[in-house]
Order: structure tokens, then C-alpha cells, then sequence
């Protein structure tokens, strides 16, 4: 029985609270959100790096998941420091489905979403993080609470690519049909030369499979991760630029390395 997801993201039309009360306003948008489910739905659009000597190398390793997707419901793109009714901006129900996720979304309207999630029978929450101001400590404590009090599991990978499913079950199936968190990459060597690159597991945003490419026909030593550094940087990442208070430095750095750390590992095993 497949998997089904329910995403909750920014998107809907802009709205103002309260703006005669307070001139502090966050931002939200939706190009994340729309760019995982373009990746479920093996949208040719998603990878465009390669330009005019694009060959559709992905369409031929993935499968269109979009079928999977049980709905989404979006939320303003910008809204005031604070909401009072959070509650308003959730609908009172939502399809049933296993896996929640939630992106880039208000904190106080975050927090509703366990409850939410619980009632269409959720297993898991998922809540990437793209950038620092997606997720404040004090929110993903209080989601780590909630989720465990209505038995949901609960991840808040920063970044995406980062999701390992590490002692949860539904979040580890998630990850097995998906194909999405970690990068795994198995690599077919023949006299030190990979002549093939096959993706396990991609990063969300799909450069896996970008990079996956790349690999054929290079030496598995240094000069794979040299030729997936240059890949790294032509690919567009979704994460944020920012310094993150965490990491000391910025996700989409964070993420570069989560992928040569798991291609590195893969180079020494025997």
C-alpha cells in the first residue's frame, strides 16, 4: 500500500494583519513546496542545469509520484509577528493520508498543524528547514512535545537533504518510497572508473540525480568529488544563504556537505 502525503505551505494570495498595528511582517513563499512536489511528479522542469545539452536523464530513474500526494493547502504569504487565531487559517479537516508535511509556514499556525495532522490518521510530521527563520528553537520543542503526546513522529531536517529516518518507521518508509532525504548514491567502478552512478536516495530538491550524471566515466578518487563540487554549484540549491545560529554557517553550505560526506563514505568503504 503506497504512501500517501498531505503538504501544508505557504501560497495562497497575500493578506495583511493587523498592519495598522504593527509594522513588523514575515515573509513567506512557496518555491520550496512547489519545487519537492515537482520533484514527485518527475517534472521535466526541475533540473535545468544541464541547459540546451539536457538528455532527460532523470525521467529515465524516477518514477512520477504525484499520485501520492492525498492534497495541499496553502497559506498566506504574509502575515504579521503574531496571530490570534491561528486556527482560522487551518481547514477543520483534511484528507486522510500518513505523512504530513509543512513548509515554511507561520509558527503560531505550525503549531495547530499536530492536532490537524493526528485527526486524518498522520503517522508522521515532517518540517523542513530551508532557512533559519523557518523554525525557531523554541517552536520545534514545543512541536516535539505535541507530536509525541498524539504518538505522531516528528523531524525538522535542516536541511532537507539532511532526513535520515534514523529510529522512526514511518519516516524511514517515507524515505524508502520517496527516494528523498540523505543523498545515496551506489557507484558501479571498473579498473578505479565509475561507469555507472544510481541514485538511492536524492536530496528533495533533486540534484542527486543531477550529479548522478556527472559521474559516469570519472575516476573514483578525488576527482569524483571535485566533479561533484562543480555540480553542487551549478545546481540550484534550495536552501538559504543565511548563517545559521546552529551550523555557524549557511544551510545551503550544510547541505553541499551532507553530500560529499556521503559520497567521501562511500569512496572508503571497501
Amino acid at each position: 500500500m503506497s504512501i500517501k502525503l498531505y503538504i501544508i505551505s505557504a501560497g495562497a494570495d497575500p493578506v495583511a494583519i493587523n498592519q495598522d498595528e504593527s509594522e513588523y511582517a514575515l515573509a513567506f513563499n512557496e518555491n520550496f513546496a512547489q519545487r519537492f512536489i515537482k520533484h514527485l511528479s518527475n517534472d521535466e522542469s526541475l533540473c535545468t542545469a544541464c541547459h540546451d545539452e539536457c538528455v532527460e536523464c532523470r525521467l529515465s530513474l524516477v518514477d512520477d509520484l504525484s499520485g501520492n500526494i492525498a492534497g495541499q493547502h496553502k497559506l498566506p504569504l504574509l502575515t504579521d509577528q503574531f496571530i490570534d487565531d491561528p486556527e482560522e487559517y487551518l481547514p477543520a479537516s483534511v484528507p486522510g493520508h500518513d505523512i504530513t508535511l509543512a513548509f515554511n509556514i507561520h509558527s503560531d499556525i505550525l503549531l495547530d498543524v499536530p492536532e490537524l495532522a493526528a485527526k486524518a490518521g498522520s503517522r508522521a510530521l515532517i518540517v523542513p528547514v530551508e532557512d533559519p527563520d523557518w523554525l525557531g528553537g523554541w517552536t520545534k520543542r514545543r512541536l516535539e512535545e505535541k507530536c509525541a503526546e498524539l504518538g505522531l513522529e516528528f523531524a525538522a531536517p535542516k536541511p532537507f537533504c539532511g532526513l535520515t529516518g534514523d529510529g522512526y518507521e514511518h519516516i524511514k518508509a517515507f524515505i524508502q518510497e520517496f527516494k528523498v532525504g540523505r543523498p545515496e548514491v551506489e557507484l558501479d567502478i571498473d579498473g578505479g572508473i565509475v561507469t555507472r552512478a544510481h541514485v538511492t536516495t536524492s536530496a528533495p530538491c533533486g540534484a542527486t540525480y543531477y550529479l548522478a550524471r556527472l559521474f559516469k566515466g570519472v575516476t573514483a578518487d578525488d576527482k569524483l568529488l571535485e566533479v561533484a563540487c562543480k555540480g553542487l554549484s551549478s545546481y540550484p540549491c534550495t536552501a538559504s544563504t543565511k548563517i545559521d545560529p546552529d551550523f555557524k554557517d549557511s544551510i545551503t553550505h550544510e547541505a553541499n556537505y551532507i553530500t560529499m560526506d556521503a559520497l567521501k563514505a562511500k569512496l572508503n568503504s571497501p
